[in-house]
């Protein structure tokens, strides 16, 4: 049964979160070190899709966006549904997502998989082609389409980059009538939802580019698969909060029902409002490692999958039973879990510790937790593009216990000096990150409280790496009673034994 609650509790809390209207974006405030436009695409070009795709999320949702659009724009759209008139209004982005400044800013084309994700954690949708209609008639600013000929290179940001110039150029000749911030039409194509998301699986749709009589270039089309995006694409937010009639609901509920579809939609119910991606995973984060198998946490793994074993001793409070990290090849092995847009938060373990001076001269291991991480699950270690995280880590050799960072695979102990625990024990390791402020606790002791701005936001989890000759000399990371949560609503949770 608490299986079954956990893995239902992100799609309550998401819908709890829809239910309270507010027209702006949800996203933290702009940094005064955030890049500009400009940086981004240049910081972007080289990358992979993937790559490309979580900079994004990440920039999105550090609040790298313009000022302007986060004062969201309201639609309001009227039909008479049996007989009875009636008023949906709902609130928009003023123009198509983009990262960067009001003074520098690249509206960003992104598959329907990111644009889902963001969306997701903005608490908002993708637009219907109705809704991209009644966008587009009721926008202040409507400007003609600049079009590029077809090409491979459409798919690639200095094309993206050479679009959002163009474009930029258009919106700058009106902004004296038209300040930044008003509803604008017809610089972008949209990313749409339909119910033909349901029949044509793995497909991106797109609608729109109006022309200024009002005459789309692009009809619904459902030809490219989910991962494309092309320098046309727009990303225009949609609040999942809407009013109907004075009366809060949510377009969701509104695109299901079979009379008020039509105020939102022109192909009746709309079941698919979503792209199939996992939706976020909300704290607490919680595995007890149980005989029966981890828990739904979606857990990612680096190289293999951790084995459950029964283990003495028993952890405190635990069953009997633990997980051990490692590859039985030998090097770094890591599981991880939350969202690679996770910022403030804590980090807990029982990490088994087994002191073994008598093999230093084969080596030693390393284990222990970690949080802030790019995604990557490298740890301390240069593998797989290299580890980018905070981390809580114990050497078997020495007993030395680490407070560390590590950037690219190279780490940095945070302590003034080495700090040693040279004994077996079970050692409940604990990291929490506030903003620039990190603190590493161990047994539900302060060992250092820093300021440090590296790592602003990522996953966590439980590392392990060995250093030894002989493999068969490793034991892996045992770790039991694993969670992370928001300290601002549980910072004394299972501190103290």
């Amino acid at each position: 049964m608490l299986a079954i609650l956990r893995t239902m509790l992100p799609i309550v809390l998401l819908c709890l979160c829809q239910l309270a209207p507010c027209a702006v974006l949800n996203v933290p405030a702009r940094r005064g070190d955030a890049m500009s436009g400009s940086a981004f695409v240049t910081a972007i070009t080289p990358l992979s899709l993937t790559e490309r795709e979580n900079a994004i999320l990440s920039e999105v949702m550090l609040g790298n966006v313009p000022d302007f659009m986060r004062n969201l724009k309201p639609v309001t759209v009227s039909a008479t549904i049996n007989s009875q008139l009636r008023t949906v209004i709902y609130h928009v982005l003023p123009d198509y997502l983009a990262v960067g400044s009001d003074a520098d800013y690249f509206l960003t084309p992104m598959s329907p998989l990111c644009a889902q994700r963001i969306a997701d954690r903005l608490n908002c949708l993708l637009p219907t082609r109705k809704m991209v209609n009644d966008i587009w008639s009721q926008a202040q600013v409507k400007l003609s389409p600049s079009t590029i000929p077809p090409s491979p290179e459409m798919t690639t940001v200095p094309v993206f980059a050479q679009h959002n110039t163009t474009v930029r150029a258009q919106r700058q000749a009106m902004e004296v009538q038209y300040p930044l911030g008003a509803l604008v039409g017809g610089d972008k194509k949209d990313v749409v939802i339909t119910k033909l998301l349901a029949t044509t699986p793995n497909k991106v749709a797109i609608y729109g580019w109006h022309y200024t009589n009002g005459t789309p270039i692009q009809p619904l089309y459902l030809g490219h698969e989910d991962t494309y995006a092309d320098y046309s694409h727009g990303i225009r937010l949609v609040q999942q909060a809407v009013t109907l009639d004075g009366v809060e609901t949510t377009a969701v509920q509104i695109l299901n029902d079979a009379s008020l579809n039509v105020l939102l939609s022109d192909e009746g119910v709309v079941t698919s409002t979503r792209y199939p991606v996992a939706l976020p995973l909300y704290f607490p984060l919680q595995d007890d490692f149980p005989a029966s198998g981890r828990d739904s946490l979606l857990w990612t793994d680096k190289f293999k999958t951790p084995t459950l074993m029964s283990f003495s001793p028993t952890s405190p409070g635990g069953d009997g039973y633990a997980l051990r990290v490692m590859d039985s090849a030998g090097g770094m092995e890591t599981t991880r879990t939350g969202n690679i847009t996770d910022a403030d938060y804590y980090v807990q373990c029982d990490i088994y510790c087994t002191y073994r001076p008598a093999l230093v001269s084969d080596g030693f291991e390393r284990s222990g937790i970690f949080l802030r991480d790019n995604g990557n699950g490298a740890f301390e270690h240069t593998t797989g593009g290299g580890g980018y995280c905070y981390a809580m880590a114990w050497d078997s050799g020495n007993g030395r216990l680490w407070c560390l960072k590590s950037v690219n695979g190279v780490i940095t102990d945070l302590n003034p000096s080495p700090i040693y625990r040279p004994s077996t024990a079970w050692r409940r390791m604990r990291i929490e990150a506030q903003g620039d402020q990190i603190a590493f606790r161990c047994d539900g002791e302060l060992i250092l409280s820093v300021t440090d701005a590296t790592h602003r936001q990522g996953q966590c989890g439980i590392g392990f790496h060995e250093y030894f000759t002989t493999n068969s000399n490793m034991l892996g990371a045992i770790a039991d009673n694993f969670i992370a949560d928001l300290l601002t609503t549980s910072a004394n949770r299972w501190m103290l034994y």
